[in-house]
């Protein structure tokens, strides 16, 4: 699913995001959310003008929307720890939590 937020004819904000199906065999994954249908988003964006005024809230209620229509549990997605915007948007205006931490090191 992509959808895009327009304001005045110009698009401001735009979402991406994936249904995954229950991975085959979940009965013997480790990770209890692989036996049901969730989707991932993939990308969030919105133009810097446009921030803080809700746009990326109600892209994300679309995609929530689009979701529990397709039965889905649950919207899975990543954002960089360093980005206070974006965790804050998260966590306080839209009720996702942490759930896991991924690390990386660079080997230039």
């Amino acid at each position: 699913m992509w959808l895009v937020a327009e304001v005045d004819g110009q698009v401001v904000g735009d979402v991406s995001a994936r249904l995954e199906q229950p991975a085959q065999h979940a009965e013997y994954q480790v990770l209890r959310y692989l036996g049901e249908v969730r989707i991932y988003v993939d990308a969030l964006g919105v133009a810097q003008v446009h921030r803080c005024r809700g746009v990326g809230t109600r892209l994300m209620g679309a995609i929530e929307r689009w979701a529990r229509e397709r039965g889905a549990v649950c919207v899975m997605l990543d954002t960089y720890a360093a980005s206070l915007l974006s965790v804050l948007s998260y966590e306080r205006g839209m009720g996702y939590r942490r759930r896991s931490i991924v690390f990386e090191k660079r080997l230039d």
